[in-house]
């Protein structure tokens, strides 16, 4: 399904969409007041699909997708991995949300049954994560009703998903 490309902002570490109500019903980035407010994951993704172009703010200077990634690479160390692990789940065709400031992104799907609900915690291959890190996240995926899953992505870019469960043994 081809979308028109609509206009966004660049603003700090969002992009600013002021006619984004299409986007939104679609389940991309957060409505305040009369704007979108997107994230740069959520920005990039919708730039390579060519659904969104970026300005910049002040210039009007156009913001290519390669471009875009390097800002956003600068802010952010694990950009590239939350970037390709966002556009699989969507590309899978679940709802994602990617939460600034962590390497996580909500994730859900509709299914027969109602709603599979998860947590993606996006990690670089090879990078070490500490029990009481992990324990965090198990908790914080309880206490919001999510199935953990861990996002491995190499650096080719593929990714192994492992769902984190209890074990009674």
């Amino acid at each position: 399904m081809s979308h028109e490309a609509v206009e966004g902002v660049l603003e700090g570490s969002r992009v600013e969409v002021k006619n984004g109500e299409e986007l939104a019903e679609r389940g991309f980035g957060v409505q305040a007041g009369e704007s979108l407010w997107l994230t740069l994951v959520e920005a990039a993704y919708l730039v390579d699909k060519g659904e969104l172009r970026v300005v910049e703010g002040g210039e009007g200077r156009n913001i290519g997708f390669e471009d875009l990634v390097k800002r956003a690479s600068s802010m952010d160390n694990s950009f590239w991995q939350k970037l390709v692990v966002y556009t699989d789940l969507r590309d899978r065709g679940l709802r994602a949300q990617p939460l600034e400031g962590t390497y996580l992104i909500l994730a859900e799907k509709k299914v027969r049954e109602g709603e599979r609900r998860y947590m993606v915690l996006c990690l670089e291959e090879g990078v070490r994560i500490g029990f009481r890190e992990l324990e965090g996240y198990i908790r914080r995926a309880l206490e919001s009703r999510r199935e953990l899953v861990l996002a491995i992505v190499d650096k080719d870019g593929n990714i192994s998903y492992y769902k984190v469960e209890k074990s009674l043994g």
